[in-house]
């Protein structure tokens, strides 16, 4: 066919190209909009990119769709021609014929060509005008619509963290702090104990003191105290191992006890045992599961935890100071001695919540209650 043929051909194409652009943009917006509102309604936020990769995806997508359906031959769009343009099947008879030569066949694809030649290309109609506007209108709606969805919808179907049981808080009295106040000073002022624990002591005493300003709940105030208590007597233990006399450990056993008893007077508690009192009950050995009040055992009540071996996977991925790596073998004191200065840590830069802290403490403790139960 002939130039006045391609010059209809092409405006074909062109229509047919104008509407894939057009359903492509609507169905990548469309796209679009369908993930941006699930994932602002459940609080998820994704990467600009990717919101201009989903529309690429969608609009592709579409368009590929929209040009299945509307691709054309040379052989439709003469039949078209011919339809459109009252031309009684000349094109289609001119595009049959037009490999052909003889005078009748060249007549007639002449005829043919000038009767296109004088025929305006705006007689050819754009079809499906109305799902073209549509898609057009989409295209705007959604140009709106998702920079309002982006800022405006609240992530109303987020899902909530699982909050921890609200402790009721637990109030500090005005007394409390005065006599915890009043021991720490009597530690600093005190001749009895050495200056190691002394030291440890206060320290201690004071540790508590940050956490009870901090807010401590009716439930975990009994652990955080029992904790100190603890540290208090392992400081006691650790002066003792580092090869004092007996008389001066003596007086620091004496302060160890005067202090442990103001605690548990202040806060109402009741005085734990010492797992190393020769006098605290004991398991039996002739009858396992039966205390008796007075004689050490072999049960837990004369176990100390303290001395009792641990592994530590962090120190045995160090090196010492001549750079070997360290066998990771230390006791269980002194990894919950660093593990209480760590948390005090994290409770004074804000890494760990009070409430968080305290839920932990209910959880383990639960726990541990829960297993003495079976």
């Amino acid at each position: 066919m002939d130039e006045n043929f391609l010059k209809f051909k092409k405006r074909v194409w062109l229509h047919i190209l104008i509407k894939c652009i057009s359903a492509g943009v609507a169905v990548g917006f469309l796209t679009v909009l369908a993930v941006l509102l699930p994932c602002r309604l459940y609080g998820i936020d994704l990467l600009w990119l990717l919101y201009i990769l989903i529309f690429l995806g969608g609009a592709a997508v579409g368009g590929g769709i929209a040009f299945l359906f509307l691709r054309t031959d040379d052989k439709k769009i003469a039949k078209r021609l011919d339809s459109e343009l009252n031309l009684n099947e000349r094109v289609q008879t001119a595009l049959t014929y037009g490999g052909q030569s003889g005078a009748m066949f060249d007549m007639q694809k002449a005829d043919t060509s000038a009767v296109l030649g004088v025929i305006p290309l705006k007689s050819l109609a754009f079809k499906n005008i109305i799902l073209s506007v549509l898609c057009c209108c989409i295209s705007v709606s959604c140009i709106v619509v998702v920079p309002v969805v982006a800022t405006t919808v609240p992530p109303v179907l987020a899902a909530q963290e699982e909050q921890p049981p609200v402790d009721p808080p637990r109030p500090i009295t005005d007394w409390e702090w005065s006599a915890l106040d009043e021991l720490i000073n009597h530690v600093k002022e005190s001749k009895k104990a050495d200056s190691f624990t002394k030291s440890g002591m206060i320290s201690h005493l004071e540790g508590l003191k940050t956490v009870l300003l901090n807010g401590v709940s009716q439930s975990t105030l009994p652990a955080f105290v029992q904790n100190t208590i603890n540290e208090i007597r392992n400081t006691v233990k650790d002066a003792a191992d580092k090869g004092i006399s007996d008389e001066q450990n003596e007086l620091n056993k004496e302060e160890e006890a005067y202090v442990i008893a103001k605690l548990c007077e202040i806060f109402s508690i009741n005085q734990p045992v010492d797992p190393d009192d020769p006098e605290n009950p004991g398991t039996d050995p002739e009858n396992p599961g039966t205390q008796t009040p007075g004689k050490p055992g072999v049960g837990p009540g004369t176990t100390n935890v303290n001395q009792m071996p641990f592994f530590d996977p962090d120190k045995a991925n160090s090196k010492d100071k001549d750079g070997n790596y360290q066998s990771g073998e230390t006791i269980c004191g002194e990894s919950r001695a660093e593990y209480y200065q760590r948390v005090q840590q994290a409770l004074k830069e804000g890494t760990i919540s009070q409430q968080e802290w305290e839920y932990i403490m209910v959880t383990y403790f639960g726990d541990l209650s829960g297993n003495e139960d079976k």
